[in-house]
Formats: C-alpha cells, sequence, structure tokens
C-alpha cells in the first residue's frame, strides 16, 4: 500500500471548504464493504472513513465485518461461500438500529456485487445510493491476481486453478463464485453458485430482485480505465467478454433488452450512472473520493450537478496526477487496499 499521510494532511485543508454543508441537513448512515485482500476496519479503510467525518463529524459509518479479527476477515474474502456470507450480511445490518431508515452504501471491487446481492435479497434495512467501483458485476473472465506477499491469495489461485466450477472450488473459494467462463456458458449458468443468480440470467427470473433493485434511488458504477486486475474492467459496468475477446457493453446484452434485472427500467429513469477513475484498480485520491462520490452520493451535495452518463464515451485515458500538497509538492494519490495483478 502507499503512505497516507501527505494525502491526509492536503486533504484535512480541502474538506474545511465542505463542512458547512453537510451540517445542514440531515445524513443517511453509510455502509461500506471491503474488497478482496482488505478488511473491515484496515487503515486504509479507517482513514476513508475519517475523511467523511472531517466533512460531517456527526455521520453514522458502519464497515461490514465477516469476521471479527483482521487477518480472519481478509481470509473471508478469499474463502468461504458468498450466499451464506451474503445471510451474514442481511442480519448484520438488520441489527444495526441507526441502519434502520436507510443508508446510503459503498462497495469496494467485489464488495461491490455482494452489496448489490443484499439489495436483491434482503435490502431491510433499506438502500437509498449504492456506490461501486471496481466491481464485477458481469463477471471475471481470470481470476484476479494476488500481491507477491499475500499467501492466502496465492492459495486461492492455486485452488482455483484445479476447475472454477468443481464442487469444492465453486463452494469455497470466493472469486471462483462470480467467474464467467466465456468458453462454457452452459455449464456456468448450472454450475456457479452466485452470479448467474443475482444477475437474474436463469431461465426462472426472480420478480423480487427486481423489485428490490429498482426501489434504489441510484446506481452509481465506477470503472478504472487502467485496471489490470479485474479482467475485463468493463465489468465494472456490467460489461461481459465473449470468447473472441471483444467486450459486450450492458446496452447490447439480453441482460438490459430484456430487463432481466431493472437495469433498463432504471437507466429510462435515470438511476444508472457510469462514473470511471483514471487510475489503476482500487487507486484513487482522498479528494476524487470526496468530489466524486462523498458529496454527492453519501452526503447528498448538488447530486443534481451529477453526470448520468459520466464519462462513459470519454477518450484519451491516462493516470490521474498526483495531489500537490500545500508547500507544492506532488505527493500519492490514497489507495485502499485491494489485490493488484501479477504474474504468478
Amino acid at each position: 500500500m502507499r503512505p497516507f499521510s501527505l494525502t491526509l494532511v492536503a486533504f484535512g485543508y480541502m474538506a474545511s471548504a465542505y463542512s458547512a454543508f453537510a451540517i445542514k441537513q440531515q445524513l443517511r448512515p453509510v455502509v461500506f464493504y471491503h474488497g478482496m485482500g482488505d478488511s473491515a476496519h484496515s487503515k486504509g479503510m479507517l482513514q476513508l472513513f475519517a475523511s467523511i467525518k472531517d466533512i460531517a463529524p456527526d455521520i453514522f459509518i458502519h464497515s461490514v465485518y465477516l469476521a471479527e479479527s483482521e487477518s480472519d476477515d481478509q481470509r473471508a474474502g478469499f474463502f468461504g461461500n458468498v450466499n451464506k456470507q451474503i445471510e451474514t450480511v442481511c442480519q448484520q445490518l438488520k441489527s444495526v438500529k441507526e441502519l434502520e431508515d436507510g443508508f446510503n452504501a459503498v462497495g469496494f471491487s467485489q464488495g461491490g456485487q455482494f452489496l448489490r446481492a443484499y439489495i436483491q435479497r434482503c435490502n431491510d434495512p433499506p438502500v437509498h445510493n449504492l456506490v461501486t467501483l471496481g466491481a464485477q458485476h458481469g463477471g471475471v473472465s481470470d481470476i484476479p491476481g494476488c500481491l507477491q506477499d499475500d499467501p492466502s491469495c496465492r492459495l486461492m489461485r492455486t485452488i482455483a486453478r484445479s476447475g472454477v466450477y468443481s464442487g469444492y472450488v465453486r463452494d469455497h473459494i470466493i472469486q471462483a463464485q462470480y467467474y464467467k467462463d466465456p468458453r462454457k456458458l452452459a455449464t456456468y449458468l448450472e454450475r456457479n453458485i452466485f452470479l448467474p443468480d443475482i444477475n437474474n440470467e436463469r431461465t426462472l427470473k426472480n420478480g423480487t430482485y427486481v423489485k428490490h433493485l429498482t426501489s434504489i434511488n441510484k446506481l452509481v458504477m465506477f470503472m478504472f480505465m487502467n485496471d489490470i486486475t479485474v479482467k475485463p474492467k468493463e465489468t465494472a459496468w456490467f460489461g461481459f467478454q465473449v470468447e473472441n475477446g471483444d467486450v459486450i457493453d450492458l446496452e447490447d446484452q439480453d441482460q438490459y433488452k430484456e430487463d432481466w434485472l431493472g437495469l433498463r427500467t432504471m437507466d429510462e429513469a435515470g438511476k444508472l450512472v457510469f462514473e470511471i477513475l483514471e487510475s489503476e484498480h482500487m487507486q484513487f485520491s482522498l479528494e476524487e473520493f470526496t468530489e466524486k462520490i462523498t458529496l454527492p452520493y453519501l452526503l447528498e451535495i448538488d447530486d443534481g450537478a451529477t453526470r448520468r452518463r459520466g464519462g462513459r464515451n470519454n477518450k484519451g485515458h491516462g493516470k490521474p496526477k498526483g495531489m500537490v500538497d500545500q508547500t507544492g509538492n506532488k505527493i500519492n494519490d490514497f489507495e485502499i487496499k485491494d489485490q493488484q495483478q501479477t504474474i504468478l
């Protein structure tokens, strides 16, 4: 992970400009769901929460956890049954009194589709805005890569190689449960225990999923333009990679045309927002997060100014420029921990 201190100094200077806005309104609580290899209360997550509280000190923040210890929570991002984990999340959020009137939610990487599953299967208490960053809504055509020093991730990849749709792997490896092999779509639909269900891809459609998902105010999906961890990166917008390597956009899929999940209905109602971050997977500055996510979708300040299809057709993408501190020195971008691609 990159260092955070200078970024927070620069952010603290910027945040004061917004604090007056936040205290004028009743704020919805916020729920976060961390990504693969991270934990609910890691250093990066806590510093992100602090950046929000710099603007809105009284806001309630809950971070989804699947185990009490940080190491076990990290491990649960690799090993387990997603369906059982979503059941746990439903019970957990239902038990938090501060959330009973609803909340805004942010899902990092795989936490994005897991929060969407929460909405479709439970949504009690209800979600208002769901923001996902680098999520795998459309599945992945390759198992995500690992940091060289992460033994849990490397073990996950080793086991997954034995066959993502085999009995043990499909029931115990988290990433296999949203793997969508373009060469074996029939097998995927039959044997994958998670993604075909929450994407309503099977013949028998779940009307409750449509009802719950279309009930939210906004589904905001950020794609990382230089993402090499998630393949294809367009999965963040429900894109799907076919066998020849081409990526089929959401609007060209039966998913959208036949409105299996209600995404077309949401799009026509202005509830779908397609956004970009011009960086690698799960890399962004606190300033970017504040301006693009915290203010419009969590604090709901100047929500009407957000772009409905933010950047879908942008060209000339590149790495974001680093922030500068008060002395004019360039500083590192803020980064929430998530696995980065490496060659194993």
